[in-house]
Order: C-alpha cells, then sequence, then structure tokens
C-alpha cells in the first residue's frame, strides 16, 4: 500500500476534515504547568518546590522482576557518567507495585530527596526510566539537576506505532536496532514491518529458498536489496521486546506480490506473462492466482507458519489491500481463519473488511475516505493511519523533494499530524505512523521522515487530547533535541521546534 493513485481524490475532498475538528491551536494547553520536557505528555505532572542534585553515583533498589527496566536505567546511568554504589547519598528505586490504575503500562516517578519509579509491570517501569532520561540531560555533566515532581502516567491507546516499509527499499538489522531504541525512548511499542511487496521480499521462508534468492535481490529503482534471516529476525524480537516494544510483521497477500511470482512462478495464473522482478512505483497489478486454491493456500499457510515461529506476537498482519478480485473476499476469511486456527488473529488492511471474518479480526485504517462505518459497527478493532495525517513518506513541508503528495498535496507537517483527533473512532485500539520506502533509500533519509514527526505521532497516541497543545508540543519536543543529537538521528531540522541545520549537535 503506498502510491494509492486514484482512489483517494473524492474521499480527500469529502473528509477531508477527518479529525480536524481541533487545530493545533485549539487544544487546551499543557495541563498542569509544564515543569518538564517530557515526550509524550504525562496524564498528570505535580511540580514541587526546588532541585535534586545528582553527581558522582547513586543507590539502586531494583525490583528483580524488573531486568528490562535495570538494563535501561544502568545504560542511561552509565552514558552520564553515573556510577552505582551502594552508599551513595541518593537512591533510584524501581518498585514493581500492586495498582490496577496503572495497568500494565502506566508508572509513577516522583523526584524528591531520592528518585522513586512504580509500575505494575516491567514494561512499565520502562516507561518511567524514559521519563526519567528526559528529565536528565543528553550530555555528560559534572552535576545533575533534576526538577522536583510527582508524575503519573498511563496511555491513551495500548497501540502506539510504526509501519516501517523494508519491502521496497531494504533497511539493515542495524538501523531497525536503532530504530527500536529511538522508538522506546518515545515510548511507542508497536514496530510493523511490512516484509513483503512487489519490489522485494525479505523474510527467509525455509520452505520457499527462492522467495529471498530472486525476491531478496530486488528493489524500488534506487533503493537497496536485501533480506533477514529468520534468525536475525528473531533476534530483533528480543531486542524489541527488552525495550517494550513488539514487532508486528506483514507478509503482504494476496496482493503485491510480484517478487513471490517472480520466485515461484506457479503462484501466478496461466496467462500471466510477466514473471520478472520488478522495480517500479506503479502497485495494484500483481495478485496471486485465486483461482488455484490448492497451490496458492498450501503456500499461503506454509508461509505463515514460518512467519508465525518467529514472530510471538499476537497479531499477524496480512496485507490485503488494493485488490480488485471476484475472489478477494474469500481468501480474507480464508486468510483470516488460519490466522485464528494457529492461536493468533489477523490484522489487515481496511478494504478486507469486505471478508467474512471474526470481530475480533484488526483492521489498519489508512484512507482517509473509505467507510469503515460497518466493521466498526461489528466490534471490528481500529489501528489509525489516516494517509493524510500518518503517512510520513509524505514531506515534512509541501514540495519536500523525494516525497510523495498523492495523500495531501501540503504534504504532512509536524502541526497537521499532531492536530488528528482519534476520538471519533470509537473501536480504535491505537495510532501508527506509517513510513513507506519507494522514495527512502538511505538511512539518512529515512531519519529525516521519520523525526521529529515520529515523536508527535507517539504523543497524540499515549496524551489525553484534552490535555495536550501543539504549543506545548513545541516547546517540550524543541527541548529534547539534545537527545535526538545523542541518539545520532539524522532528523528534519523542524522550523516550528526552532530547529536548524546550524543548530544540529553532531
Amino acid at each position: 500500500m503506498s502510491i494509492h493513485h486514484n482512489v483517494l481524490l473524492l474521499g480527500l475532498l469529502t473528509i477531508a476534515c477527518v479529525g480536524c475538528s481541533q487545530s493545533p491551536t485549539a487544544f487546551a494547553a499543557d495541563t498542569p504547568a509544564t515543569v518538564a520536557h517530557l515526550v509524550p505528555l504525562p496524564q498528570s505532572m505535580q511540580p514541587q518546590q526546588g532541585e535534586l542534585h545528582l553527581s558522582g553515583a547513586v543507590k539502586l533498589d531494583v525490583d528483580a522482576a524488573a531486568p528490562n527496566a535495570r538494563r535501561a536505567l544502568e545504560e542511561a546511568l552509565s552514558g552520564l557518567g553515573v556510577a552505582t554504589d551502594d552508599s551513595a547519598k541518593t537512591q533510584i528505586s524501581l518498585q514493581l507495585v500492586d495498582d490496577a490504575s496503572l495497568g500494565e503500562e502506566g508508572y509513577r516517578l516522583v523526584v524528591g530527596d531520592d528518585i522513586r519509579l512504580s509500575a505494575s509491570s516491567d514494561v512499565g517501569l520502562l516507561y518511567a526510566v524514559q521519563s526519567l532520561r528526559q528529565l536528565l540531560p543528553a550530555q555528560l555533566q559534572p552535576e545533575y539537576r533534576l526538577p522536583r515532581v510527582e508524575i503519573n502516567d498511563v496511555p491513551a491507546y495500548g497501540w502506539r506505532g510504526l509501519s516501517l516499509d523494508v519491502a521496497r527499499s531494504f533497511l539493515s538489522v542495524d538501523y531497525l536496532e536503532k530504530t527500536i531504541d529511538r522508538m522506546a525512548f518515545f515510548k511507542l511499542n508497536r514496530l510493523h514491518l511490512h516484509l513483503t511487496d512487489d519490489q522485494g521480499w525479505r523474510i527467509e521462508i525455509k520452505a520457499y529458498p527462492k522467495l529471498t534468492e530472486i525476491g531478496g535481490a530486488s528493489a524500488v529503482e534506487g533503493g537497496r536489496s536485501g533480506f533477514y534471516t529468520q534468525d536475525e529476525l528473531k533476534h530483533l524480537v528480543a531486542y524489541a521486546q527488552a525495550r517494550g516494544i513488539t514487532i508486528v510483521p506483514e507478509v503482504d497477500l494476496p496482493g503485491h506480490t510480484q517478487a513471490a511470482l517472480a520466485s515461484y512462478n506457479e503462484l501466478a495464473c496461466d496467462d500471466v506473462t510477466n514473471l520478472a522482478p520488478y522495480s517500479g512505483l506503479e502497485v495494484g497489478f500483481s495478485v496471486l492466482c485465486l483461482e488455484k486454491p490448492d497451490v496458492v493456500y498450501p503456500f499461503v499457510r506454509t508461509v505463515l507458519e514460518e512467519v508465525l515461529a518467529i514472530f510471538p506476537s499476537q497479531e499477524i498482519h496480512v496485507g490485503g489491500d488494493e485488490i480488485k478480485h471476484p475472489l478477494y473476499a474469500d481468501f480474507v476469511s480464508r486468510a483470516a481463519a488460519m490466522v485464528d486456527e494457529m492461536g493468533r488473529t489477523a490484522i489487515f488492511w481496511e478494504e478486507a473488511s469486505v471478508g467474512d471474518t471474526k470481530p475480533n479480526v484488526l483492521f489498519q485504517f489508512w484512507n482517509d475516505g473509505y467507510d469503515i462505518a460497518a466493521a466498526v459497527e461489528e466490534g471490528h478493532p481500529l489501528v489509525l493511519s489516516p494517509c493524510s495525517y500518518f503517512y510520513i513518506d509524505h514531506g515534512n513541508y509541501a514540495g519536500q523533494p523525494q516525497t510523495y503528495d498523492w495523500c495531501r498535496k501540503e504534504g504532512v507537517p509536524l502541526a497537521r499530524l499532531y492536530s488528528f483527533d482519534p476520538s471519533p473512532f470509537k473501536t480504535a485500539v491505537g495510532i501508527e505512523a506509517a513510513l513507506w520506502t519507494e522514495l527512502v533509500h538511505t538511512d539518512a533519509a529515512a531519519d529525516n521522515r521519520l523525526w521529529p514527526r515520529l515523536a508527535a505521532a507517539a504523543e497524540v497516541a499515549w496524551s489525553p487530547g484534552g490535555k495536550r497543545s501543539y504549543e506545548g508540543f513545541v516547546q517540550r519536543m524543541g527541548a529534547l533535541r539534545p537527545h535526538l543529537d545523542a541518539m545520532g538521528v539524522q532528523y528534519h531540522p523542524e522550523p516550528d521546534l526552532g530547529w536548524d541545520e546550524a543548530g544540529r549537535e553532531d
């Protein structure tokens, strides 16, 4: 799903205001008064008088059942030259508590004479550590001063994600690790990897080795080819889990399959003559031969079985977009049933709502103009990615080179993304920004498209709409620039944040 040239022209005119009932300036001001530069904005933040001074060493008291939070804290302290010493004057405690109000991901952070972080889970403590990191400077200093504050925080949505296309142009394991670290800093918790498409097949399937031998060798023109071994993907899964992030794999079926057809010609109908690898930009022309169920469905089942053996995520994305075929709805129903039989839950792009599926099947809403009301009425959960707000392959500004504008001619500036209001979507489970890589051929280009817009998406998904404002976000995010510099992010120098190229700390 990326260059949907024709489907949105009418839809964008008729529903251009989905979610725009609140403009960036219409949100209530950040409340309470911001005393700390935190993104996402916490649910509540009560400033206290004075500061806590840290230098040299701290004493750690960490619950044994919070290994990931401990690792994150120790890495943060080590990076700032703060040692751990049981005789140190100041203590940092990470404690698991039985507090239903915090849920699975909420946390409490109190900076007083000591620093106390509490949550009901390791992942909640991880988020508390990320907030502590943002309270601290990004660079080594002789002494650290933290505002005394009490923060109570719970996310608005449980799905806060990034959909990252590695099929058109490949991204290395090293780059994905860096992206996971940066996502964790902003409390994002889903990395949706778009692993297959017309231009490339990026996941090793041992039963079908030519998928990567042939399909992994192609890419969009100017992009990078390659694939991930199953061991590499298992490593990435563990790396992400340790940082509170679930990787959701997508194998796009039954369309967007030219790389698969080029690898195994029998998956195409007998009258199809285009069986070569593909490097173009157009989409919506390839499809598995659904008239050959004895060939296609064993392939689909085997691929899904190997995918599920790699990825423990409850949700498995089966794509399903941009297909016009009389057997399309039947495919959706059969594929969803397969995933259900395997003990997981299917997620499809919104068009698949025409299939006969259980109400727990998720749909990812990308086309602002698509009428999703019937699926909502049936109770289907939605992941919100309307393209005119969250497709960040579109420009940071109107006319940015090497970006798309098919969904929104003005691009998707930071203020536009931040203005999205998810509240009208009653079955929404969360929000996902999407980066498609037809025009993103380098790590630097990916960074430029992702940041700082992905941080804004994190805040829209985490923070209550009535408590945040674009003006407050601009102030808080602008102050976090040194942290992005410390992480080596090659971000877009966003004017709204007061950033420019000269101010980058390389």
